[in-house]
């Protein structure tokens, strides 16, 4: 899944993580809105949490994958172009998540706002260790366990520590419909991350937590099933017209167009 919407998601189910990262309040976090918003047509910021009042403070974030030398321009131009669209709002926060230290590229002639806490910096891949604060809420952990997916190396040894964490976390929560909403958010996450795992793999992964028992209603395990049974259908009508069998005695038996095997048949290596 694209990275743009999934932060989105994040934190529009759990925007107390991002004021939390942000070193703002979280106790009205609940009434703040959260859109990507491209402000005067000029940049897009990917997460804009606007309070419910003006006496809270309104928080732009950016996630930053990629050294980008203009990366705290942009952000800080940003800040100013929000400021002078939304003059009712006189404390605008700023906060960039960094996939990891080597991508910053350091904030330069912003260091000052860095040092006043208006700007906030965030390694994602650092940032479990947050977790160990108390205040954290199950949803928080969980958003950021999900960031962290999406930055650590494809290594499921190392994965299946966070997975085991997210679990936990998901587990603590205590809304029945939140766990579901991040369990099925993680599950795209992770079958977009680990696109050769079967589907009999995932459950045996997910089957470790209680709160994944039901992983089968997965609306995103149902589709990736459905995809995985597509590709090793297509494969085997491939191995059966190769072996010498009639292509559309193989099409009748397998179900397919002699279109499709034609197709896979010109692909295939």
């Amino acid at each position: 899944m694209k990275t743009d919407a999934l932060y989105l998601n994040l934190f529009e189910t759990a925007p107390s993580l991002a004021l939390r990262l942000s070193g703002c309040s979280t106790e009205r976090a609940n009434e703040y809105t959260c859109a990507s918003l491209e402000l005067k047509k000029a940049f897009r910021v990917d997460v804009v949490l606007t309070p419910p009042s003006v006496d809270l403070p309104l928080v732009l974030a950016e996630v930053q994958f990629q050294r980008e030398p203009d990366i705290y321009h942009r952000l800080v131009a940003s800040g100013a172009i929000a400021r002078i669209q939304s003059p009712e709002y006189p404390d605008v926060r700023m906060v960039i998540l960094f996939a990891s230290r080597a991508v910053d590229t350091g904030a330069g002639a912003w260091q000052p706002l860095v040092e006043a806490g208006t700007l906030r910096v965030v390694y994602l891949d650092e940032a479990t260790a947050e977790l160990m604060n108390a205040e954290f809420t199950p949803e928080e952990q969980s958003a950021l366990l999900l960031a962290r997916l999406t930055v650590s190396p494809s290594d499921r040894t190392g994965d299946d520590v966070i997975v085991h964490h997210l679990g936990i976390a998901i587990h603590a929560m205590q809304m029945r419909s939140l766990q579901t909403f991040f369990r099925d958010l993680f599950v795209n996450l992770y079958v977009s991350k680990y696109k050769t795992l079967s589907i009999k793999e995932i459950r045996a992964m997910i089957d470790t937590r209680e709160i994944f028992d039901d992983i089968g209603e997965s609306l995103a395990v149902q589709e990736y099933a459905q995809e995985q049974s597509a590709k090793t259908t297509i494969a085997n009508a491939v191995a059966l017209v190769r072996a010498g069998i009639n292509l559309e005695q193989v099409a009748t038996i397998l179900h397919l167009s002699e279109a499709e095997i034609q197709a896979a048949l010109l692909q295939a290596p």
